[in-house]
């Protein structure tokens, strides 16, 4: 279930591989709509950072089977928070063959991270000062 709301935007429900696209345009439509055209590089940032986070639950905590999330992206007090659940378990970065490079592509793209696992599934907490860096 998608919900837009005055404070942000929410999407509750299965992640799939047939659904990630369209939460990556979703995510999209809903940071022009808040900051127009002019976040620029900013936008891809946190676009990026977001899909990554978004695969990685597909991928580890699900295996690549369909499962549920909960994304919320919210600005609070110019600050943009990102939060992506699962309920999955994660394999270890031991047990990976990736070494853990989606992770270290997404700390490169924020200003904050936030990765929290227990028995019930992993949160990851994504920020970024907003609206976008201004240069003099």
């Amino acid at each position: 279930m998608e919900e837009h709301g005055s404070d942000g935007w929410r999407y509750r429900g299965t992640i799939s591989p047939r659904t990630l696209p369209s939460l990556r345009r979703h995510l999209v439509s809903w940071l022009r709509r808040r900051a127009g055209d002019d976040v620029g590089r900013q936008a891809d940032d946190v676009v990026l950072a977001c899909w990554e986070a978004m695969a990685n639950v597909l991928d580890h905590a699900y295996r690549g089977r369909p499962g549920l999330i909960d994304i919320r992206a919210r600005i609070d007090e110019d600050v943009l928070i990102v939060t992506v659940a699962d309920q999955g378990r994660w394999t270890t970065i031991a047990e990976r063959s990736d070494g853990g490079r989606g992770l270290r592509l997404i700390q490169a793209l924020v200003d904050g991270l936030d990765l929290r696992s227990t028995d019930d599934g992993t949160v990851i907490t994504l920020t970024w000062p907003f609206p976008a860096r201004r240069t003099a």
